[in-house]
């Protein structure tokens, strides 16, 4: 009798240990100078499906707001507030309180959420180093107009110190993290600038550490396949998920606003030189068949406006564009499940991807073959 008392008791106590970091938590807060009262709860589901929205409210005269959700497993989730910025959050606590005041929203705090505070500092470091490449980029930028080998040839190696640095920063975040939701998010970070082996050991080692956690499963499924699994195979043959951001004046511009015609949606950004070095062969394909019912529509990952519209002129990149301005947390980068950029899909006139990531002589190739 006593064997199965103490089996009892096991049991109850790590059904109670799974029930305080599962099941049913709450995200409640305080947001000061929302340009709207209404907000949303968000799930990203871990298949790259839109994100799914669990709960809304309107928030109190004071700013004050709560939200309930259940998870299943230790998930991610975004507050988001209507026409404003959003907070990326983490299930690992029952009851999560953040705070934001949206005219310095990137110092939100979180309580009761030791993995959202993590991703948070994340964040944080990734743009310190990230601002250091982008102006390391831009200089490249300008020396290869020169020609100056010996120049392009030191920048080109601070660049690469540089890489390596953003890269042990978000290896090193994925290897000590205790959050499986996290490392999930890191390591679709660190698929922007690393290698595929590394990215693919360091997503075993997660899938091997957290064996229940369903996203790292598939993260760890999907390199098994191919160490540079393409994110874009399911978006061939279904209607292109719908894009709604504000234009260069600030306007909102919605994709399917060119329906008719035939749309490369072109997923770019100004500090991203293999997407200014493919921008030539994008030119070349407007200026070709943009008088046979095609046109283009650049979705910027950009989060500097000037530099964004500097590199449209620049580039001489005719058509319209549209960005939300957050950089890779940007709302289409789930959306399209974009790993890397440059990418683009192709549309057809009744809105239908017909094709994906056209590069080079493949793109006019393509085009080509389907506009008479």
């Amino acid at each position: 009798m006593k064997a199965w008392l103490y089996i009892a008791a096991a049991i109850t106590f790590l059904s109670s240990c799974q029930e305080k970091k599962y099941g049913a938590f709450t995200v409640s807060g305080k947001i000061t100078n929302a340009p709207s009262k209404k907000i949303f709860l968000q799930e990203l589901p871990y298949g790259g499906e839109k994100p799914v929205i669990l709960d809304s409210t309107t928030l109190k005269d004071n700013g004050n707001f709560e939200l309930r959700a259940v998870g299943t497993e230790e998930s991610l989730y975004r507050l988001v507030i209507e026409n404003g910025p959003d907070v990326l959050l983490v299930n690992d606590g029952k009851s999560i309180r953040v705070n934001v005041d949206v005219n310095n929203y990137r110092a939100y705090t979180v309580e009761g959420s030791d993995a959202s505070n993590s991703l948070h500092k994340l964040f944080e470091d990734f743009r310190v180093k990230d601002s250091v490449l982008y102006l390391t980029f831009a200089a490249l930028d300008s020396l290869q107009q020169t020609g100056n080998d010996s120049l392009i040839t030191v920048e080109r190696a601070k660049r690469d110190i540089q890489l390596r640095d953003m890269n042990k920063l978000i290896s090193d975040f994925v290897n000590t993290s205790e959050s499986p939701a996290a490392r999930y998010y890191a390591l679709g970070m660190g698929s922007r600038t690393m290698q595929a082996e590394e990215l693919k050991a360091l997503a075993n080692a997660s899938a091997d550490k957290f064996k229940e956690h369903s996203g790292l499963a598939k993260i760890k499924s999907l390199m098994a396949v191919s160490t540079q699994a393409p994110p874009s195979n399911g978006l061939l043959n279904q209607p292109a998920p719908e894009i709604s951001l504000p234009d260069t004046d600030g306007k909102l511009f919605s994709l399917s606003s060119l329906k008719g015609k035939y749309v490369l949606v072109d997923f770019w950004a100004s500090w991203c030189m293999p997407c200014r070095k493919e921008n030539p062969n994008v030119v070349a394909a407007y200026n070709k068949f943009k008088d046979k019912n095609f046109t283009i529509l650049g979705v910027s990952l950009d989060q500097d406006k000037e530099a964004w519209l500097e590199a449209i002129a620049k580039d001489k990149l005719t058509w319209k564009h549209i960005s939300d301005l957050k950089y890779w947390e940007s709302v289409v980068v789930p959306m399209y499940k974009i790993e890397g950029i440059p990418f683009n899909v192709l549309l057809d006139p009744t809105g239908k991807i017909i094709a994906t990531d056209l590069r080079g002589e493949a793109l006019e190739k393509k085009l080509a073959e389907v506009i008479q």
